[in-house]
């Protein structure tokens, strides 16, 4: 995709590296609480500055709390979270029980930001309550290239009437996808559903670039960097991951890891890099 309004093309800019891929940590679990390995939040980004990552996922709160550590040269790209869902079950688990904005763009230009993530909450329970988050995501669209602000999309498969059928959940995360460029995504932030040859298919038809989330804290780090190399082997040019980051013994040796994953798509050198 390319773009040609000097504003969106120097903040997306500032997310991808020179090789044109991203690493992007997700730091924006504050909602939830405090997660584990969290508890300190300003101490866990300056940590993670340290490993030099090509960008942050953070709230408004803590962009503000945390302005001194993002600035200077080599600071990374700022992506705020703009609005927030709230699940069943404490701990970000369970279907979404509400969708709700947190923030406005105004807010995303006076802080600073590089790109503006929002979500599209995927299987709500009732036609009206999706129409709603599709119509959410339309004006932030408007309003995000208003200001030549990128917009990150996810499509989130949090929803109730999500299958739990892995055909059925990719197709889900298809339409997901297609939806989110027709509201006008710069940027897809998708599940990676493990199935290469359906996954490949929804990169391939994406006109932006497409990077793929963390999720919860995988069992293995093997685990963690297998999905990314498969990620990027299907096309994939970034990635947005947190607690497999931030709950890691090594935060700065795993984005190592994630980086040589990701841009030179061989598990066994990734893996390398923690030993």
């Amino acid at each position: 995709m390319q773009h040609t309004t000097a504003g969106t093309v120097r903040r997306l800019g500032n997310l991808f590296d020179e090789s044109g891929h991203s690493v992007v940590i997700a730091m924006d679990h504050g909602f939830m609480g405090r997660p584990r390995g969290f508890e300190d939040p300003r101490g866990l980004i300056r940590a993670v500055i340290g490993a030099q990552p090509d960008g942050l996922i953070l709230t408004a709160g803590m962009i503000r709390h945390a302005a001194d550590l993002l600035t200077g040269r080599g600071a990374p790209g700022i992506v705020m979270a703009m609005d927030q869902v709230i699940h069943e079950v404490e701990n970000s688990t369970g279907h979404v029980e509400a969708h709700r904005p947190l923030t406005s763009v105004e807010e995303a230009l006076r802080l600073g930001v590089d790109v503006a993530k929002t979500m599209l909450v995927m299987g709500l329970d009732s036609r009206a309550e999706q129409a709603e988050n599709i119509a959410y995501l339309a004006s932030m669209s408007e309003l995000c290239h208003r200001h030549e602000v990128p917009l990150m999309v996810e499509p989130y498969l949090h929803g109730r009437r999500v299958p739990t059928d892995p055909d059925a959940r990719a197709a889900c995360l298809a339409d997901g996808a297609r939806i989110a460029l027709e509201v006008g995504a710069d940027i897809l932030k998708l599940e990676y559903t493990g199935d290469k040859e359906s996954f490949r298919a929804v990169v391939d038809a994406s006109p932006v670039p497409v990077f793929i989330l963390g999720g919860p804290k995988r069992p293995t780090r093997r685990e963690t960097l297998a999905d990314v190399v498969d990620a990027a082997e299907c096309g994939v040019v970034g990635l947005t991951i947190g607690r497999n980051v931030w709950q890691h013994p090594d935060p700065i040796r795993m984005v190592a890891a994630l980086r040589t994953a990701l841009v030179d798509r061989d598990l066994e050198r990734a893996m390398a890099v923690l030993e």
